[in-house]
């Protein structure tokens, strides 16, 4: 008698678990951006809507041009005015004239952890950057630097 009911609590236990199986969650596929698109150093970023990291909110409706600066409080994706006069690659030391200017046209901070200097402290850089459209969020990775795959994510509103 006592075997009998172990058989049937066993039957039971197995068919419990096997109706539950198909709503497992099916192992997770990395989603495929709708679109991509590769910025250059130096190139126009619009986005086409509100770009929300954090508390950080930047507008839609205009144009940036990216930098990543690097000072005492740490480093940062800089959304800089798109008439802003700086040659691709070159390096603007932010406590020289070059650089307190260019610190006036910087409308936007958005904090990036890195696990390698970027750019030397106190300066500020154009970088290039690959642009992934989600839908809902966007992904900005900073390509050609010394910390490969940097990237920022950002929810997107419209």
């Amino acid at each position: 008698m006592r075997i009998s009911r172990v058989i049937a609590m066993t039957i039971v236990l197995v068919l419990a678990i096997t109706s539950f199986w198909p709503a497992l969650p099916a192992e997770a596929k990395p989603a495929k951006p709708a679109k991509v698109k590769n910025y250059k150093a130096g190139e126009v970023f619009c986005p086409a809507g509100l770009l929300v990291f954090g508390n950080i909110v930047i507008q839609s409706g205009r144009c940036y041009l990216l930098f990543v600066l690097r000072d005492d409080r740490g480093t940062f994706l800089a959304f800089a005015a798109p008439d802003t006069k700086i040659p691709p690659g070159q390096l603007v030391r932010l406590h020289t004239p070059a650089g307190a200017k260019l610190k006036g046209r910087i409308f936007y901070l958005v904090p990036i952890r890195t696990s390698a200097a970027v750019v030397p402290m106190d300066s500020v850089m154009l970088i290039a950057v690959r642009a992934d459209d989600f839908g809902p969020q966007l992904s900005l990775t900073i390509v050609g630097t010394p910390a490969p795959n940097l990237t920022v994510i950002f929810n997107v509103r419209f």
